[in-house]
């Protein structure tokens, strides 16, 4: 029987991790609760696959049970602690980010993993540029735009990826070569609750990396 996927949320993550996950050989399932701009051209596309895409339409306890997937792919904008996540995880629901996603498929490649609070697009920009004149296919990816997921079927010799908390937080398996931390100032909180745990999120891609990069001027 064929895995089934949950994608939740149809923005370019959840759009890149759907399309990856059919090329794969998955059956997948789209959520969103918006449904309209570019999103309807994404379901449009999708569905031309063959991909399920139920647009303005709330995720539910219900709803999971019945599609019974294995893994649900989650967008960026949801709380990785959302009690619907802590529900599916309860009932053995592999739950990852679509970095994590990724990753599962560039492992072998090495990354280079930017974050800070301020100066992540710059610097990934910048170091993408450096690799890009000593000769290797190093494409920019993840905050900066391009989601990872769609790094994949490029085959690159680095991947150089731009991560915000939210990215890294969903993605606990990315393990860079080189890890980048520009600044630290509070942000997200709302999100993160205090400043200690974004603190620790940002760290632990760095905890992760082979090699990490600080900047001494920061305080922090």
């Amino acid at each position: 029987m064929t895995s089934h996927a949950l994608v939740w949320g149809l923005g370019k993550s959840g759009f890149a991790s759907a399309k990856l996950l059919h090329q794969s050989g998955w059956r997948v399932t789209v959520i969103d609760r918006n449904g309209n701009g570019d999103i309807t051209d994404r379901q449009l596309f999708l569905q031309s696959l063959g991909i399920a895409v139920h647009l303005e339409t709330d995720l539910t306890q219900d709803t999971i049970q019945e599609l019974n997937p294995q893994i649900a792919i989650v967008s960026p904008g949801i709380a990785w602690d959302h009690p619907l996540l802590l529900w599916a995880r309860d009932r053995g629901i592999q739950t990852l980010g679509e970095v994590e996603l990724a990753w599962q498929y560039l492992h072998n490649v090495p990354w280079v993993g930017i974050t800070g609070t301020n100066g992540k697009t710059t610097t990934t920009a910048l170091i993408g540029a450096i690799f890009g004149q000593a000769g290797y296919h190093a494409p920019c990816c993840g905050n900066i735009g391009l989601p990872v997921c769609d790094v994949v079927p490029l085959a690159p010799d680095w991947v150089i990826a731009e991560l915000s908390s939210y990215q890294i937080e969903s993605a606990p398996s990315v393990r860079p070569q080189i890890g980048v931390w520009t600044t630290f100032t509070p942000d997200h909180l709302s999100r993160h609750g205090t400043i200690e745990r974004y603190a620790e999120i940002k760290a632990s891609l760095l905890h992760q990396s082979q090699y990490q990069v600080l900047n001494g001027d920061d305080r922090y």
